[in-house]
C-alpha cells in the first residue's frame, strides 16, 4: 500500500535511496529502491571547463545528463525527458536552487540535506532527507509524480554535488 505524506496527504508513489560511492573511479552515486536493489548509477566525466554527469539505468541507458559548470558561480544544466533546465544556487534565508525551465520550486534548506520540490499549486513532487539504512548513510527520496522521477533525481544529485563542491569555496549570495 502506498505511503501518505503527513504534511500534504499526497500519496508517495516511490521511495529511492541515494548512496555516495567513495571510490576513485567515475561512479559517484548509486540509486537504490526500497529493497536495496540497484536502480540507477551516477557517473561523471571531467571535460575541459565542465563535468558531465550521467544518470543511467541498470541496462546502461542514460536517463538524465547533467552538466556542472563554473562561470562566476557553480551551476547545473539538466537534460531529461525532452526537457532542459538550469539550476542556479541561491542563498537568502536558506540555501536552495532556483530552477529555470520548470514550474517547480525548492523548499527547505539543501545544507541540511532536507528539501522538497513543489509545483506552482504547492503540490509536492519530491522530498529528500538524510537517512541511515542497511546499506549505509545516504538520502531517502520520496517521489509523488512518477513521470518526474528522472528530473527529481537529477535535482537531488545536483544538490549533493554542489554541497560537496561548496566545501572548497563558499556559496555566493544573491
Amino acid at each position: 500500500m502506498p505511503l501518505c505524506n503527513d504534511d500534504t496527504n499526497r500519496v508517495v508513489v516511490m521511495k529511492l535511496y541515494i548512496k555516495r560511492i567513495s571510490s576513485s573511479g567515475n561512479e559517484l552515486f548509486m540509486i537504490l529502491d526500497e529493497l536495496g536493489t540497484l536502480k540507477y548509477t551516477v557517473s561523471a566525466i571531467s571535460e575541459r571547463m565542465k563535468q558531465r554527469i550521467i544518470i543511467s539505468d541498470t541496462s546502461g541507458n542514460a536517463v538524465s545528463e547533467i552538466i556542472h559548470k563554473e562561470f562566476v558561480m557553480r551551476y547545473f544544466t539538466v537534460r531529461c525527458r525532452k526537457g532542459f533546465y538550469v539550476l542556479l544556487p541561491y542563498m537568502k534565508r536558506c540555501f536552495y536552487f532556483k530552477i529555470y525551465g520548470s514550474t517547480y520550486r525548492f523548499a527547505g534548506d539543501m545544507t541540511s540535506g532536507r528539501f522538497s520540490l513543489f509545483d506552482v499549486d504547492k503540490s509536492p513532487v519530491m522530498t529528500q532527507k538524510k537517512c541511515w539504512t542497511s546499506f549505509g548513510e545516504g538520502y531517502e527520496i520520496e517521489l509523488y509524480i512518477p513521470e518526474q522521477e528522472h528530473f527529481a533525481l537529477s535535482c537531488a544529485v545536483c544538490a549533493d554535488l554542489y554541497l560537496s563542491a561548496a566545501e572548497e569555496k563558499p556559496v555566493l549570495s544573491g
